[in-house]
């Protein structure tokens, strides 16, 4: 009997387990980290594809959030997976200060790349940019 407590609190630590780990450290650090998979690129290279300046705070580019799933597409090769909060963000805060990566998260072919997002008032937004390397509707 006292091996099925012991069972079920294994099984339970098992199941609370991110499915990926998101790597914390320098900026520097985790713009080095690369993907796996068949196209080489790295964290660095995804804040860049994002052209996070253009969208926001010069505001060249239009940031449009697909209405189904509140994802936003950034430069041709990045995705936006708080497209809904962000552009709410950017109505209520405006922006300030873009900095980051700030976390890295390696998937099977593809990278999550977290930037800090700073409003005019202080308040901050973590966004959460997404890329396999290829332009969308082509991965």
């Amino acid at each position: 009997m006292r091996f099925l407590p012991a069972l079920l609190v294994a099984l339970v630590a098992a199941g609370c387990k991110p499915a990926t780990e998101t790597l914390r450290g320098l900026p520097t650090e985790l713009s080095a980290i690369r993907s796996t998979g068949e196209r080489a690129f790295s964290a660095g290279d995804v804040v860049t594809w994002a052209q996070l300046d253009d969208h926001f705070r010069d505001r060249t580019a239009k940031l449009e959030v697909g209405q189904a799933d509140g994802k936003a597409l950034l430069g041709r090769l990045v995705v936006l997976e708080n497209g809904d909060e962000a552009a709410d963000f950017l109505k209520a805060h405006g922006c300030a200060q873009i900095s980051g990566p700030t976390g890295v998260r390696k998937l099977s072919t593809a990278l999550e790349v977290e930037v800090e997002l700073v409003g005019k008032d202080g308040q901050k937004l973590i966004l959460i940019l997404k890329s396999d390397g290829t332009p969308q509707g082509e991965g």
